[in-house]
Formats: structure tokens, C-alpha cells, sequence
């Protein structure tokens, strides 16, 4: 089956040193020029240049995955975006630029990302445009933070340990226990905030008379200075329905404890 699959690069701002501004805003976008004219290697050169300057930048990072998933290296593409994840405001669409990357290639359809259709079997990628540019501040106590945060090492038995919990909490109905899983910072999309996401799910949750979850195949996908990729088998059954799902989730370790920041079901 030939698939297509749409991926949006969503725009970021650059946080960069004002004597690097200029020169590294002419480059974006003659890069970006180089890559609407199919010069992808060229564009590639440029963008791994200031990339070298900007390791954080978020557009550079998107537009480099752009280019090596129209090489067809979706691996790469993949990688590049699974490294970018970070622990703040663009980490969904970021997922979610990845989650699109992970469905090309192994043909899975995932719940957040947009549909697949029978078409050409090429990737339609928006590329990220309109650099903008604005201080850095602390970056050398940013950089020592990041380098504290690599040390820690993360204990896969630690993970299994804490999804297994979650899912005791959740089929005990264990409400405390079960939304302290979570960070403050989750909700999804639909809900204004984790207050009202969270009177809906605990309404969703008691309104069952019997729930059982069991847990499978747990792997760490990859993870990075402050998030990690999970991946596991969810099977669920209550009184009138029942499904058995593959999950990846996003956690972070927080005050001693991992929380979940993101939950993606793969269809």
C-alpha cells in the first residue's frame, strides 16, 4: 500500500547572541531557498553550520529533519525530532511532527497525528519560515544544568515499576494516586485546563463498575536531558468494552518521581 503522510514543522522562535543574528538569519533562509529548489545537500551544509551555534533552536532542528525526510532518510528525520523533544510549551507539536515521521515508517496510524491516505508514496512537509531572533540569557548556566541533567541515569526497571503503578492506581480507582502520575503541565488539547481534565476523566473512571488493565512489552524508546520516550502494550477491559492498544508516553523525572507529560495511542 502507498501511503502519504502530511507533517507540519510548526515555526519557533530563535534564541541566539545578537552578534550571530544577521548573518545566522541571511543563512536560514537561503538555506530555505536551497531546499524550496530541491538543493537539499546545500541547504543541509548551511543549516549544520549555524545548527553548531544554535544546538536549540527549534526551527533549524525542523528544517534539518525536512531535508533528510525528503532524502528519504526517515531515520534521521525521526532521530532529529525525537532528540528536540524538551520539556516545554512546543513539546506536542514536536511529538507530534515525530509521532507523523514514526507512521510513514512503519505504516501505523497514529490517534493525534493527521490521517494517512492511499496517494504517491511521498512525505508533503511544511517548512519552517520567518526566523526570528531574540537574547539568550544564562545560556552557560542553562549548558551546566543540561550537562547535570545527563549524568542521571534512567533505571528501566524504575520505569516498568512506575507504568505498572499507574495502572494499579487507574483500575483500583486510586484517583490521588493516579493523577499525582501526571505532571502539572498535562492535559490534553480539549480540556481548558488539568482541573477540568481531570473531573472528566475521574467522572469516565467511577462510572465503570469493574476495570482491569494489564501491561505489556514496556521499552524505552529514547529519552533526552529532561524527557523520556516510552512505548507499551495497554489491554483494558471494563464492564461493556474492552481494547488492547500500543501507548507511547512522555515522562519526565520530577521531584524524585517520573511524571507523564504526553500520551499517544497507536492505531
Amino acid at each position: 500500500m502507498r501511503i502519504k503522510t502530511i507533517i507540519f514543522f510548526s515555526i519557533f522562535g530563535l534564541c541566539i547572541c545578537p552578534s550571530y543574528a544577521a548573518d545566522i538569519y541571511d543563512k536560514f533562509n537561503e538555506a530555505n531557498m536551497l531546499i524550496l529548489s530541491e538543493q537539499f545537500p546545500k541547504a543541509k551544509k548551511i543549516l549544520n553550520e549555524i545548527h553548531k551555534k544554535n544546538p536549540k533552536n527549534l526551527q533549524i532542528t525542523n528544517n534539518l529533519a525536512y531535508i533528510e525526510a525528503k532524502l528519504g532518510n526517515i531515520d534521521g528525520a525521526i532521530k532529529i525530532l525525537r532528540d528536540s523533544i524538551s520539556n516545554d510549551k512546543h513539546i506536542d507539536v514536536i511529538y507530534k511532527n515525530l509521532t507523523n515521521l514514526y507512521a510513514f515508517q512503519a505504516n501505523i496510524l497514529y490517534e493525534e497525528a493527521l490521517s494517512i491516505k492511499e496517494s504517491n508514496n511521498e512525505i508533503s512537509l511544511s517548512l519552517a519560515q520567518n526566523l526570528k531572533t531574540n537574547n539568550l540569557k544564562n545560556i552557560n548556566k542553562n549548558e551546566n544544568n543540561n550537562k547535570t541533567m545527563h549524568k542521571r541515569k534512567i533505571n528501566p526497571d524504575d520505569i516498568k515499576s512506575f507504568i505498572n503503578k499507574w495502572a494499579d492506581f487507574w483500575q483500583n480507582k486510586n484517583y490521588k494516586e493516579y493523577f499525582n502520575c501526571y505532571a502539572n503541565n498535562y492535559y490534553p488539547k480539549k480540556f481548558k485546563s488539568k482541573d477540568v481534565w481531570k473531573s472528566d476523566r475521574q467522572e469516565k473512571i467511577k462510572n465503570k463498575k469493574n476495570i482491569a488493565i494489564k501491561i505489556s512489552n514496556i521499552k524505552i524508546i529514547g529519552f533526552n536531558n529532561k524527557n523520556i520516550l516510552v512505548q507499551f502494550t495497554q489491554a483494558y477491559n471494563s464492564d461493556l468494552f474492552s481494547d488492547v492498544v500500543n501507548k507511547h508516553t512522555i515522562m519526565v523525572f520530577s521531584n524524585d518521581s517520573y511524571r507523564i507529560t504526553g500520551e499517544y495511542i497507536l492505531k
